[in-house]
């Protein structure tokens, strides 16, 4: 079991009481991935939330360009004390993106469906938490329209062109 001490030292669960911390601390467990290895993969059932201990994890999306076949488009790297995963709080609890250690790294993942249940009947902590997602959820979403932006846009802000064969 993970101590609620050890929680209290993430952002995510700021504002959270010493009785949430308590309750959040038995949902949670280790996960030890070595380098290259997936965390998960985009689409699947989103059922922990993450946070980084040590190491870091990279988000994945699959790209369709012009109808290709999938390339996979990778982002800066997350760090110790970052969110991962949080679609398992979020409906639909479909993971968006897929995760992948790009060094060896520990994580400590809560099992969703007992959290989700843990905020409904804990509302005022469940808003500190939703707080807290919106935040990593807004950067996360600007770092990935410029990132997207970057692939269909030329240096100038053109679109980039290519002719589509069928």
């Amino acid at each position: 079991m993970i101590s609620p001490e050890t929680l209290r030292g993430f952002q995510l669960f700021a504002g959270q009481s010493n009785y949430m911390l308590e309750e959040m601390a038995i949902l949670a467990s280790e996960v030890e991935l070595e380098a290259g290895e997936w965390l998960f993969h985009e689409e699947e059932i989103a059922s922990y939330l993450y946070v980084i201990a040590e190491g870091a994890i990279s988000l994945t999306l699959n790209l369709y360009l012009n109808g290709s076949r999938p390339h996979v488009e990778v982002t800066s790297p997350l760090g110790a004390r970052e969110a991962v995963g949080w679609s398992a709080v979020v409906k639909p609890h479909i993971y968006t993106f897929g995760a992948r250690a790009e060094e060896n790294s520990r994580l400590i993942a809560l099992t969703a469906e007992p959290l989700r249940e843990l905020l409904d009947d804990n509302p005022g902590f469940g808003y500190y938490l939703l707080k807290n997602l919106a935040e990593v959820i807004g950067d996360r979403l600007t770092g990935k329209c410029v990132q997207l932006l970057s692939l269909v846009l030329d240096s100038e802000g053109v679109p980039i062109v290519s002719e589509r064969m069928d």
